[in-house]
C-alpha cells in the first residue's frame, strides 16, 4: 500500500514507475496488491526509484541485524543459501 500511495503522490502510473526501475507491471501489481512472494531486490529497486529514503533505511537496517541474519540462514533450504556449496 505504501508503494502505491508513493507513486500516485509522485504522479506516476504504474507502467511509468515499473519502466523506471526495470521491474514488470504485474510484478508491481503484485507488490501493491500485498504479494507475499515479492523479491527482495525489486522492492529495493522501486524504493530507490521513489526515493523513499527512510524505508531504505528499514530495510538495510534488518539486512545488517543479528537476529534477521540468523533467521535467514536456517530458514533458506541449503541450496538457497548465498555461498553454499554441495552438502
Amino acid at each position: 500500500m505504501r508503494l502505491r500511495l508513493m507513486r500516485v503522490a509522485r504522479g506516476l502510473s504504474q507502467a511509468d514507475l515499473a519502466e523506471r526501475a526495470d521491474v514488470s507491471r504485474q510484478t508491481l501489481m503484485a507488490i501493491e496488491g500485498g504479494a507475499l512472494s515479492t523479491r527482495f531486490a525489486d522492492v529495493a529497486r522501486l524504493l530507490w526509484v521513489l526515493d523513499d529514503v527512510g524505508l531504505q533505511t528499514a530495510l538495510a537496517s534488518a539486512a545488517q541485524d543479528a537476529v534477521y541474519q540468523e533467521a535467514a540462514r536456517t530458514s533458506l533450504p541449503r541450496s538457497k543459501r548465498r555461498g553454499a556449496g554441495p552438502a
